[in-house]
Order: structure tokens, then sequence, then C-alpha cells
């Protein structure tokens, strides 16, 4: 791959993901060529992260409290994407939990209205974001938690692709379905540069055990939450990818914490 290439979808990557005026120009073609420029998700995921962290650094500078500073951090996250995956994961909640039938569940989580458990769901979810992350910077400082911040963002849309590329589609019509799933070449070239980005972003203050310990918490929570979709609605949604991607930035960073 030429680094232009990367670079372009990256941007195009960027368009898809979040809500940054990005000139428009830059996004020619970008639905053509989607199924390609995934693979530069986990990059796009770290300019997320890295954006985000100037929040947490500014507001570190101001001397405001870890769990303040992690909840602008968090906001700024959700700003930038439009709440694309944390609307997934509510309606994955509610959808999975909700109803009693697969065709029922894919009819809920269809709907745009937030239920109970989708309420409940990303309150808990935000909250223990937000708190893994003070947790960092109070164990290791605020430089290693925006690093650690970048390697979960960057990783956790690589796990999202994997989820996207291991289970069937169950939703014809979708845009999951209509996109396709990711071909082998481009999962293999997703989870390489997310491994990459999220070993040089903690192995330098956390260690090797910190990236172990990362790694085997995003791999048991995300094939149980594999096996949940495959007992739920049998296989995946756009909804279920948005969850898989905010389970996997839990795991990575319960797993921080765990190994500091």
């Amino acid at each position: 791959m030429q680094p232009s290439s990367i670079i372009r979808d990256t941007i195009q990557s960027l368009g898809f993901l979040s809500r940054l005026p990005l000139p428009r120009d830059w996004l020619d073609g970008a639905g053509d060529s989607l199924k390609t420029s995934i693979r530069a998700f986990p990059l796009a995921g770290a300019v997320l992260g890295l954006l985000a962290g100037i929040v947490l650094l500014l507001a570190d500078y101001l001397r405001l409290p870890a769990l303040a500073c992690s909840f602008m951090t968090v906001g700024t996250l959700i700003a930038m994407t439009g709440a694309l995956h944390e609307d997934g994961l509510g309606d994955t909640a509610d959808g999975f939990f909700g109803a009693a039938t697969p065709e029922r569940r894919l009819e809920i989580m269809k709907d745009s209205r937030i239920g109970t458990f989708a309420a409940l769901t990303l309150i808990i979810a935000t909250g223990l974001k937000a708190t893994l992350l003070a947790a960092i910077m109070q164990r290791a400082g605020t430089g290693y938690a925006i690093l650690a911040l970048t390697g979960a963002e960057a990783a956790s849309r690589a796990a999202m692709l994997a989820l996207w590329h291991g289970l069937p589609s169950a939703r014809p019509g979708g845009l999951a379905d209509n996109l396709g799933s990711p071909k082998w070449e481009t999962l293999v070239c997703a989870l390489g540069i997310g491994l990459g980005i999220l070993a040089i972003a903690i192995v330098p203050a956390g260690g090797f055990t910190a990236l172990l310990a990362a790694l085997i918490f995003t791999t048991v929570l995300l094939y149980g939450f594999a096996k949940l979709c495959m007992a739920r609605i049998g296989g995946q949604t756009g909804d279920t990818l948005g969850a898989a991607q905010q389970l996997g930035v839990l795991a990575i960073l319960l797993g921080l914490v765990t190994a500091l």
C-alpha cells in the first residue's frame, strides 16, 4: 500500500465514522471505495482518540478533577462521532433484552426511540469508560492516559471489523449487509494496524503485561458478545458492530487498569 492510499482511506474512514468538518473534495468517491477504506478504521480511531486527548490535556492543565477531565474527554468523542457507536450499543441493548424473538429484537433495534435497557446501558458504559480513564490518569499520568485512549479507539475499531467479518448478516438490506463482509486481507490489515497502534501506545509505560491484559479482556468480552449476537439475532447488524466498538474500548481500558 502506498502512503497516499492510506491517507485517503483514513480520511474517508473519518468521513464515515465521524462528523468532523472535512472538506467535501477529500471525500470524493468515498461511498464507492468504503469496502477498501475500512482497513483504515483503526487509523481513524487513533485520530479521534488523539483529538479527544487534547481536551483531556487542557482539562488537566486547568487542574480539574481526573473524573471531570475524563467525562469531558468522553463527551468530546461522542460529539465528534455523533454518538454513532453509542447509538448502536443502546439499540443493541434494547433489542437483545427487550423482546423474546429474533424478529422482534431486530424490529426494536431499528426503532430510533430509546428504551430502558438502552438508557441504563449507556449510563453504565459512559460512566465506566470515564472512571477507567480517570484511574489510568491517576496511576500512570495524563500523557499515558491519552496514549491509552488513542490505542483503545484504534484497536476497538479493528475488533469491530473482526465481528463484521466473522458473523453473518442478520438484517438483509441493512448498511452492514449492503457493504458486505470485509475481505480477509482487509481484516488482516486492519487488525495489524490496530494492534500496532495499541502496542506503541501502551507498552512504553505499561509494558507487555498491560498489552497482554488488554488483549485478553478484549478477546474474551468480544467472543462472548459474538456468541450473544448469534443466540439473539443470528448474526450481526450495524448496531451490534457499534456495540462491539464500545465494548472493545471498555475491555482495553479495563485490562490496562488491572495491569497498572
